[in-house]
């Protein structure tokens, strides 16, 4: 997805981010891969998860004209993977990640997308190749199960590997509870308290995109000092508030998910359900805005930034506060990893 920048843009950046923004940022949850790596995508799978429609390639190339025009006057650092659907070619995509990893310019590390079939052996050569930690994925469990445990994508053997390694896992929840979920829960702490080489980091606050999720999740988790949470494509300024007094500010990392968060609109919450609007033309975009509001869209990224940045106020924290999520936090991750042992 490419980047068109209009007034709208311009004036939340200079007004509303600008400054708050420290001037390097590390953003743990990028996307990168080619539109050739991903097979055809069936109309029914498009409805039971928006997200495949409207991310599924990004070179490195537009990884970094995004960031320039998004942050023009910040450096981005990015964790990138590839993009784990059951139709992408995860050979071809990893090998992808790994090129644009080893140039400088893109300032990236790079996780390994898994499939839970491979065998782990492979993990820990990804790993002496460059990659710094693994991203599995719900999607890629075994089709014949719809609501997944979290080993059924991520095996043990692979997590031994991973612990091994001292790598990062970020993890994005199954089940349809999410962080709500029990079994979830359990299942992560089981991993903290197995493998304690291994930086957990739940992508998008479990997504507990709405703020009952969160409540029923969060407080089981707060004495688990390896288990991270990133920002990405959460828009929700009370589950961010509620993350910061629940969790803090230490262990809440910003993720954009670019390049979905390029996406224009703002998101409704409404109990543990959200609605997105967006002016894109999507098959699923039926929950449209009149004309005059949706020209006031700016990206999904900006909307999330602004829900951290009033979270970050309403939470009586500060610029501080708000540079380590921005930065600090995933910079002190990557000393305590892999990543420090190749870069060093």
């Amino acid at each position: 997805m490419g980047l068109s920048k209009r007034s709208i843009d311009v004036q939340v950046y200079e007004e509303e981010l600008l400054a708050w923004l420290p001037r390097q940022i590390i953003d743990c949850h990028v996307h990168v891969g080619l539109k050739e790596h991903c097979g055809a995508i069936a109309p029914e799978r498009i409805a039971a998860n928006w997200a495949i429609e409207v991310g599924a390639d990004q070179t490195w190339q537009q990884l970094r004209s995004n960031l320039d025009m998004l942050f023009p006057e910040q450096e981005v650092h990015v964790l990138a993977f590839g993009v784990p659907f059951r139709e992408v070619d995860l050979v071809q995509n990893n090998d992808y990640v790994l090129r644009g990893v080893l140039d400088p310019a893109n300032r990236a590390a790079g996780l390994f997308v898994t499939r839970p079939e491979w065998d782990a052996s492979l993990i820990e050569l990804a790993m002496s190749r460059g990659f710094v930690g693994i991203k599995p994925y719900p999607d890629l469990a075994p089709h014949k199960n719809g609501e997944p445990s979290i080993f059924d994508f991520l095996p043990h053997a692979h997590l031994r590997v991973l612990d091994a390694c001292g790598g990062i896992l970020l993890l994005h929840l199954p089940r349809k509870r999410r962080l709500g979920d029990p079994d979830n829960i359990r299942e992560l702490i089981e991993i903290h308290n197995m493998y304690s080489n291994i930086k957990i980091i739940v992508a998008h606050i479990g997504r507990a995109f709405c703020l009952p999720t969160a409540q029923k999740g969060l407080p089981h988790l707060v004495e688990y000092p390896r288990i991270f949470f990133d920002t990405a494509a959460n828009l929700n300024a009370d589950v961010f508030q509620y993350a910061l007094e629940i969790i803090g500010p230490d262990r809440i990392l910003y993720g954009s998910d670019l390049p979905i968060t390029l996406m224009r609109g703002v998101r409704e919450h409404l109990g543990e359900n959200y609605i997105n609007y967006t002016d894109a033309p999507y098959s699923w975009n039926v929950n449209r805005k009149s004309p005059n509001e949706e020209a006031k869209y700016t990206y999904y990224l900006y909307e999330e930034i602004k829900a951290l940045i009033k979270a970050v106020q309403r939470a009586g924290l500060g610029m501080a506060e708000f540079e380590k999520i921005m930065r600090s936090n995933m910079a002190t991750l990557f000393e305590d990893s892999a990543y420090k042992r190749e870069h060093s």
